[in-house]
């Protein structure tokens, strides 16, 4: 995760949903290239509207697929339309993401289970960056706090 990257917390479900699509898609990419290839992401996947993303069939899937502006990744793509089908379920179960966030109070570690079980495609460390980036105050692990000592960065 960058250190230098400032994070706010997402004005709506969309948002939540978009940075979870983008911790997604740097999963073992180089950061800078997806951030320069977003705006064709936001593009692709109607601007990260959920319910527009969670009806996406075979054909917006082949569409995708052909999208030479994204990363091609079907498992990825796939893994977010069936996320923005979670993400509508969530907003029924808790009302919105936020909600859903607070159903477990500063318990993270059982967040972060809870999202690599109800989520495709989001790890351990994908459901992390995931809450990193939708502003979640994380203590940072072992490795992390090596790297920033290594680094100089400051918590």
């Amino acid at each position: 995760m960058p250190p230098n990257m400032k994070i706010s917390v997402p004005k709506n479900d969309d948002e939540y949903f978009e940075r979870m699509t983008k911790a997604i898609f740097q999963a073992g990419l180089n950061w800078k290239m997806i951030d320069n290839k977003w705006p064709n992401f936001e593009s692709a996947f109607a601007s990260f509207s959920i319910p527009k993303v969670a009806k996406f069939g075979d054909k917006q899937i082949s569409t995708l697929m052909k999208n030479e502006g994204i990363v091609r990744n079907e498992g990825k793509i796939r893994a977010t339309i069936y996320n923005a089908q979670q993400a509508v379920l969530i907003e029924k179960e808790f009302g919105s993401f936020k909600d859903y966030f607070g159903s477990f109070g500063k318990d993270h570690t059982k967040l972060m289970e809870d999202i690599q079980s109800r989520f495709h495609h989001v790890g351990p460390s994908g459901s992390r960056t995931f809450l990193w980036m939708a502003g979640v105050k994380l203590e940072p692990t072992v490795e992390e706090k090596m790297w920033m000592s290594k680094n100089s960065v400051s918590e």
